[in-house]
């Protein structure tokens, strides 16, 4: 009887995300739970009651706290209900910008993938008849989803953290007690959007097209709405991008020249700073919707 590793890819192995994402459907379909990444850090995916009742245990959450769906945007597309312009919107943003982000909208309620669902799973993941279901997060999610959506399943997730920590983007930085609940584990080393200094997803009603939670790429996402919609949204506190994206040198003194390691260590000053001023305002946000 072969015995598979708990923790993929082996030691020596690269990652193969068909091959993985195989694997961690799989751990969901028998009950398990699974830890993996995505764009804005670690993430535990559970698709029965008991491995949501497992995670919880473990991220020492209270009972009744909102989760969220992890999704497709043909998911999005049969569970949210939204005018065509919306819908439009979103699909532009996902697929022809490459954007991840939490959609918070009405819901059929009706629809067979939700009946799978407890009556108290199902409270703790809608709230004033709205759903929220995060598209995108990386390649690994996406051929997840996909697998998902072939099966009629659903995935509900969470960050891999204690509550209250913060986002967690590299494996090692994961708390023991995290990593011992999971039934499988895919380390993909630093994740992308660990450059926001630990915000979580960015979440939009797109009914009222109000942003609920700054996340990562928020100023993006800010940007591209007004450029493309004219749909005006609350300034990003962290970044200003209304100016130009060039970084000037400093003017020296007449025959003095400027260095290039005397730049390098301005700009790591300044990410320095900015990363201690987004840790304090960000490190307490509501990891779910």
């Amino acid at each position: 009887m072969e015995i598979k590793s708990k923790i993929i890819p082996a030691p020596g192995c690269r990652p193969d995300v068909k091959s993985d994402a195989l694997r961690v459907f799989e751990v969901l379909r028998s009950g398990g739970l699974a830890l993996v990444p995505t764009e804005v850090g670690y993430g535990l995916m559970a698709s029965s009651t008991e491995a949501i009742q497992k995670a919880f245990a473990a991220k020492k959450r209270r009972p009744g706290h909102a989760q969220g769906v992890i999704g497709t945007y043909q998911l999005h597309r049969e569970l949210h209900i939204l005018p065509d312009e919306k819908l439009e919107m979103v699909r532009t943003l996902h697929q022809d910008l490459d954007m991840s982000f939490a959609i918070v909208a009405p819901f059929r309620s009706d629809h067979p993938i939700l009946q799978q669902l407890t009556p108290a799973t199902l409270a703790n993941t809608t709230k004033n008849g709205t759903l929220g279901i995060y598209i995108g997060g990386g390649s690994l999610l996406a051929e997840l989803g996909r697998l998902n959506d072939e099966a009629g399943q659903l995935m509900l997730g969470s960050s891999a953290n204690l509550t209250g920590t913060g986002q967690k983007f590299r494996v090692e930085d994961i708390d023991q007690e995290i990593k011992d609940a999971a039934d499988i584990i895919v380390d993909y080393g630093l994740q992308r959007y660990h450059i926001y200094g630990g915000r979580p997803s960015t979440i939009v009603d797109f009914d009222n097209m109000k942003v609920l939670r700054v996340g990562s790429s928020y100023e993006l996402l800010r940007e591209r709405l007004r450029k493309y919609w004219d749909v005006v949204l609350p300034e990003d506190p962290m970044f200003d991008v209304s100016s130009p994206r060039t970084l000037e040198p400093e003017e020296k003194p007449k025959g003095e020249t400027t260095k290039g390691s005397q730049m390098v260590t301005g700009v790591q000053e300044a990410k320095k700073g900015y990363r201690q001023r987004l840790l304090g305002r960000f490190r307490r946000s509501k990891e779910n919707y």
